[in-house]
């Protein structure tokens, strides 16, 4: 049995939750059992050699100022992966995202990974022409079996898409951050006590609601800190943390990799995670795998993935985020339960399972033909 997994999620972007997990599945092992996937790098711009001469430097800001861009050399669909997938020298095939351009191109039969439904829940922070509600329902009615990396992800693909229970296998994510070597970031001279976020800001992560809430806090005690990742703050957010009298207590530090973002968990008084919807929620396992405290939304999955690790709240309650925040922060007997219990719940996820019940998907596809 052999498996072919496409390179859309690491075309789209080279880091993140959903490249690391098909770099975890595609070591699985098994009898009879072969992996292969297609190159991103055959997605890559490659781009001429510029010429310096004054003529093609002219040419070139001609064309910069009429708003031509510059073309590059890589094929809309590069011919090594169009053989690739055309061959049908494979008997499984697994695409890493919702683009179905694959149809066309095989009938072999495939494996769907749906992480979550925030298109569908949040459709009204997308734009109309955004085709990835689209794209995954068309998917998920013509894949022969789909994972979900949650039971609530799983629900929500049977209340929203209407699909039989049967065709959804639920197979957690996991976490290997507690092996992960802490290290220093640069810029951290400044840090004292703080709350960490991590990731992107916007939308559904609903990070300037709590910021709100937890403006009280940090006014009334000068030595703590909000430490934000993710991208650099913008000008906005600099007005809207002065206009909460914040200012000089939230920081930013964007971490390279995974050891320093280590440090950072390792050092928090606690982290917050207080997104409106999560289809699974790595961070958290990740606050777990380094002893951080954690207290976080009681939306999407998250209660499912933390169970007795951390404290919740609702989202939109300013009240409960506040009183989250403070038990965790001067409650130092239930700090230490969060951080046992989260150390006891980072055991139930673990690559090995993860991988030995994709087989079994695998398997049961595999038989199915």
């Amino acid at each position: 049995m052999k498996i072919l997994y496409d390179h859309q999620i690491f075309v789209a972007q080279k880091f993140g939750g959903i490249n690391r997990y098909y770099q975890e599945i595609m070591q699985l092992k098994g009898a009879a059992t072969e992996v292969a996937s297609i190159n991103p790098e055959l997605f890559r711009p490659v781009k001429s050699k510029v010429k310096t001469d004054l003529v093609s430097r002219g040419t070139r800001f001609l064309k910069r100022t009429m708003g031509l861009h510059e073309q590059n050399n890589t094929p809309l669909f590069p011919e090594e992966a169009f053989n690739i997938i055309k061959s049908g020298e494979y008997d499984i095939f697994h695409p890493t995202y919702y683009d179905p351009y694959f149809l066309d191109l095989t009938d072999k039969p495939f494996v769907l990974t749906v992480y979550d439904m925030i298109h569908e829940i949040f459709k009204e922070y997308f734009a109309l022409t955004d085709r990835t509600s689209h794209n995954k329902l068309l998917l998920c009615q013509k894949a022969k079996h789909i994972i979900a990396i949650s039971q609530n992800t799983k629900n929500d693909l049977i209340d929203i898409f209407n699909l039989p229970e049967d065709k959804i296998t639920v197979i957690p994510l996991a976490s290997n951050f507690d092996s992960v070597i802490p290290v220093q970031p640069q810029n951290t001279e400044g840090l004292k006590k703080y709350i960490l976020f991590v990731g992107t800001r916007h939308i559904y992560k609903n990070f300037y609601f709590p910021v709100i809430a937890l403006s009280e806090l940090l006014k009334s005690d000068e030595e703590l800190q909000l430490l934000c990742t993710g991208h650099p703050f913008t000008s906005d957010e600099f007005l809207f943390f002065r206009d909460l009298g914040i200012l000089n207590q939230v920081l930013h530090i964007y971490p390279e990799n995974d050891n320093e973002l280590s440090w950072l968990y390792r050092h928090a008084a606690l982290f917050i995670f207080p997104s409106l919807y999560e289809g699974f929620g790595f961070p958290m396992l990740e606050a777990f795998g380094t002893g951080c405290p954690v207290i976080a939304s009681n939306g999407g999955s998250l209660p499912e993935v933390g169970n007795n690790a951390a404290l919740y709240f609702d989202p939109k309650s300013i009240q409960e985020i506040q009183d989250a925040a403070q038990k965790v922060l001067y409650d130092t007997k239930l700090k230490e339960s969060l951080v046992k219990n989260g150390e006891a719940q980072l055991k139930k996820f673990n690559w090995e399972t993860c991988r030995a019940e994709t087989l079994a998907v695998y398997k049961k596809v595999y038989n199915m033909t």
